[in-house]
């Protein structure tokens, strides 16, 4: 044998050697580590799921004209408005729930409050649906209110059963739900844009999309939840309902004022300029967070699973979890944030249609404001620690802060963009403030 092939054989050997070394620790590294483990499950379902809705949207908007786009965003709006108060934030308390019964019995109270909202909704739309459609600005939707029902429901219902499976850590079938549900919502809005439905056609795609994922996550779990109904412990459920009185009463509240803060501006904008510049600002910020969504969904879902545990152990490690995840966030995201704001103005006429040629400039005001929510937002958990009164007070302030300047930005006809940098740079500023806060109130729970 030459001396050539010895060391091309040898070669080979230690690129094996090397490659079997690697695939050993990182089995040792994903055993080690749950956070790793699921933040790679549930990643590779959020890519998978982002990649799919980015190769959709590009035939969306060439069937669909950015004011009917800007309906749509009107009514996921309103939609999340509505979803903080459908279940007075009971679905939160499923993931720490000490025992599995005592979490089965807080979901069949999130259904049942869900259904008497949504009750509620129906007769209330029922009697004044034409003079709320003038006040938030969805004539287009007459009269098709129902789907504010439907819509509702389905996105609270995939919310509860969302929290169930992140209490027993079933990542993979969460994985399979949001590839299921991006790719069956896609379609249905190409299939009614190409039979010209219109802005009832792009709605209830975005509906049929989160209905598609209750059948996914609900398949295993409604069953089991069903069979504990026939046995149900009225008692039970009131004490449990007491038990974590302080999310209807603390973050029910803060969670309102939250998605305000969120929402302010796609219903602002709606008023001041109209769906043309709410369609345009809906796709620039919807295309911003998707790259870096891709991981930031995932790692707040595992986030949430694994400072759970800590929490119910009393672990001192609560801290350096949350330090090192937020660095790891931030390195993440900056690079991918900045990168999508400086070719956003070249390439967005170019993949979504020249129609969309202004939506590129919303992207370099929103980039601040995206990084510092992808950070912070995957990572606040004061509702967790317990301290679900300063996650109501920073709500507030951050609230009032962004009604202040947009109404400043009202009075002084301020232009869309320069509207939009005003939003950035104060929510940028509050989400920093959220940071702090986060930080004393683990140090305040490991001292006591």
């Amino acid at each position: 044998m030459s001396r050539e092939s010895e060391s091309s054989e040898k070669f080979i050997i230690r690129l094996k050697t090397y490659g079997n070394s690697l695939r050993l620790r990182l089995i040792s590294r994903l055993s080690a580590d749950p956070l790793l483990k699921g933040i790679l499950i549930l990643g590779s379902g959020t890519a998978i799921s982002q990649i799919l809705g980015i190769i959709f949207i590009p035939i969306i908007t060439r069937m669909y004209p950015p004011a009917i786009y800007g309906t749509l965003a009107v009514f996921s709006s309103l939609i999340s408005i509505l979803l903080v108060v459908s279940t007075l934030r009971y679905e939160l308390t499923i993931p720490i729930a000490e025992k599995d019964d005592d979490a089965e019995y807080l979901v069949i109270l999130s259904f049942f409050i869900l259904s008497i909202i949504t009750i509620i909704l129906f007769i209330i739309l029922a009697l004044w649906g034409n003079y709320l459609a003038v006040l938030f600005h969805f004539e287009f939707l007459a009269p098709y209110y129902w789907l504010f029902c439907v819509g509702l429901f389905g996105a609270s219902s995939y919310q509860i059963l969302t929290f169930w499976a992140l209490r027993s850590k079933q990542y993979i079938l969460m994985t399979r739900t949001s590839i299921s549900q991006n790719i069956c919502g896609s379609v249905s809005k190409i299939i009614f844009g190409f039979f010209s439905f219109g802005s009832s056609g792009l709605i209830a795609g975005e509906v049929i999309g989160s209905w598609v994922g209750i059948g996914s996550l609900g398949e295993k779990i409604l069953p089991k939840i069903w069979r504990t109904i026939h046995a149900l412990d009225v008692h039970l459920v009131r004490a449990l309902a007491y038990r974590y009185r302080k999310f209807p009463t603390y973050s029910m509240p803060s969670a309102f004022v939250n998605v305000i803060a969120l929402q302010v501006p796609t219903l602002f904008l709606s008023g001041l300029f109209g769906f043309q510049i709410v369609g345009l600002f809906a796709l620039s910020s919807s295309m911003l967070i998707r790259p870096v969504s891709f991981i930031a969904g995932s790692i707040s879902e595992v986030y949430t699973a694994e400072c759970a545990d800590l929490f119910r152990q009393k672990s001192d490690k609560l801290l350096p979890l949350f330090l090192d995840t937020t660095k790891k966030l931030f390195m993440f995201g900056a690079p991918v944030v900045l990168a999508a704001a400086i070719v956003a103005p070249v390439v967005f006429p170019i993949i979504f249609g020249s129609a969309w040629k202004d939506a590129g400039m919303f992207v370099l005001p929103l980039s601040i404001f995206v990084l510092s929510q992808f950070v912070v937002s995957s990572t606040d958990r004061l509702e967790l620690y317990g301290y679900n009164d300063w996650s109501l007070a920073w709500n507030i302030g951050r609230t009032l802060m962004v009604l202040c300047g947009f109404y400043i930005a009202s009075l002084l006809q301020l232009s869309p963009i320069t509207t939009i940098w005003v939003f950035s740079l104060l929510m940028t500023l509050m989400y920093v403030v959220c940071y702090l806060l986060n930080i004393k109130a683990i140090k305040r729970l490991m001292k006591n």
